[in-house]
């Protein structure tokens, strides 16, 4: 069978690779890539050694292969940018599906094609490449550090993903300047990417892959340490924001009990104190919990529907803080009432993030709107 009739199996597709010292067998996977019938491969050289300046002139000599240079490293993300971006500049390749690949051979060509046919058929819609990392071959920090983010992920952001680290994903062309719009720099931006999908309800189609590391995953040139912490760091930054705003807010929301149940409403009964103090303090502290949450934590727009299913969320805080206050001082009457408010919001903080999350600002529409 010619080449030409085997590229005729394969939808419209670009390969991307961000490589930094790159094995040489690289210049062959891209060959069998390209045989297989991809349109295009751009490799990036990310700041790679000079001894390993022979693999990237193979690469040029590959017909079908683009090589585009950081003079120094700068990351994986970077290099995924920049290959977005020369990708997207090309008018000849336009409605292309875009697939992003290792250059450490742990994904077959088998299965850079079965991503890159379902990335074809959708056109919202990420694809992931995902490996059962249960098996037992896999490294044991490949293993443990993949279970450890896709249960936060799950957590934090509503979405269940097989695997949150995998480097073989399909991208529409319509969503490359989606992607070029996205944070940082190495490894943690394919967690942002996950991340801002998952808030703006992009949807995410799943492949199952093979699962292969050589020797140990010893290739990787994930920093154990410093990039796992950076990555980390990364995915707990919508809880980071949240527990900001909720400080804040439930700091204006203190405030504002003591000022009411110590002066304002004082003259009153304790039933009527407390629940006076407790309505006015969330009214003024909702504006700021509000605000802060849609902008930085959920990015949502303002909606209308998004304010009413906030106030309404409200509205069952403030009568489940206003019972739990009452628990509280009948339980430990010593107790201060501003003490008793604050263990009962902390309380009710931890189930509001997930109300919120999955209800408060879903966007069903985020992404079409967009």
């Amino acid at each position: 069978m010619s080449t030409k009739q085997r590229r005729g199996q394969l939808p419209r597709a670009v390969v991307a690779i961000p490589a930094l010292d790159p094995e040489a067998s690289l210049p062959g996977y891209v060959r069998e890539l390209l045989d297989q019938g991809v349109l295009q491969v751009v490799v990036v050289d990310d700041g790679s050694r000079p001894d390993r300046q022979d693999v990237f002139t193979a690469l040029e000599a590959v017909d079908g292969c683009t090589v585009l240079r950081h003079e120094k490293n700068k990351g994986k993300g970077r290099a995924l940018k920049t290959a977005f971006a020369y990708i997207r500049s090309q008018a000849a390749w336009e409605g292309a599906a875009v697939v992003t690949a290792d250059a450490d051979g742990q994904h077959t060509v088998e299965d850079v094609c079965a991503v890159a046919r379902a990335a074809a058929e959708e056109t919202d819609k990420l694809v992931m490449g995902v490996r059962d990392l249960g098996l037992e071959h896999v490294p044991v920090r490949s293993k443990m550090g993949n279970r450890v983010t896709s249960w936060a992920f799950h957590l934090l952001y509503g979405v269940r993903l097989a695997d949150t680290q995998t480097g073989l994903r399909g991208v529409p062309w319509d969503m490359l300047e989606w992607c070029l719009a996205i944070g940082g720099e190495r490894f943690e931006y394919e967690m942002n990417m996950l991340i801002k999908a998952a808030r703006e309800r992009v949807g995410l189609r799943q492949v199952s892959i093979q699962v292969i590391y050589f020797d140990n995953n010893a290739g990787s040139h994930l920093r154990t340490v410093r990039d796992a912490w950076r990555v980390f760091l990364v995915l707990i930054s919508g809880l980071g924001w949240y527990t900001m705003a909720a400080a804040l807010s439930a700091a204006a929301d203190v405030l504002s009990f003591w000022l009411c149940s110590a002066v304002i409403f004082r003259p009153l009964t304790d039933l009527a104190c407390y629940w006076w103090s407790t309505l006015t303090a969330r009214a003024l502290s909702s504006s700021i919990n509000y605000t802060l949450n849609r902008r930085y934590v959920f990015g949502s727009r303002p909606r209308k529907q998004t304010m009413a299913r906030y106030y309404c969320l409200w509205l069952g805080q403030l009568v489940c803080s206003y019972l739990l206050l009452l628990v509280i001082t009948a339980v430990f009457p010593a107790l201060p009432p501003v003490i008793g408010k604050a263990l009962a919001d902390i309380l009710l903080a931890i189930f509001s993030y997930q109300i919120q999350l999955r209800w408060v600002f879903r966007e069903e529409d985020a992404h079409e709107a967009g």
